[in-house]
């Protein structure tokens, strides 16, 4: 699974904030380096494990 399959499957598994999706997505559009794109991924991870945002 590349990185934004894995981003894609948080964001379909967990309710992030309006704020929080439209910055990963701003942040996106802007740089595509795959660097950039893990540091979304893990910044996605980090709420998840901080209990930041709730299974759908």
């Amino acid at each position: 699974m590349d990185t934004i399959d894995e981003i894609n499957s948080l964001i379909a598994k967990y309710n992030f904030p309006l704020e929080v999706l439209q910055d990963v997505n701003h942040r996106l559009e802007c740089c595509k380096d795959d660097f950039y794109v893990k540091q979304q991924l893990r910044y996605l991870n980090n709420l998840v494990n901080a209990g930041l945002v709730s299974e759908k």
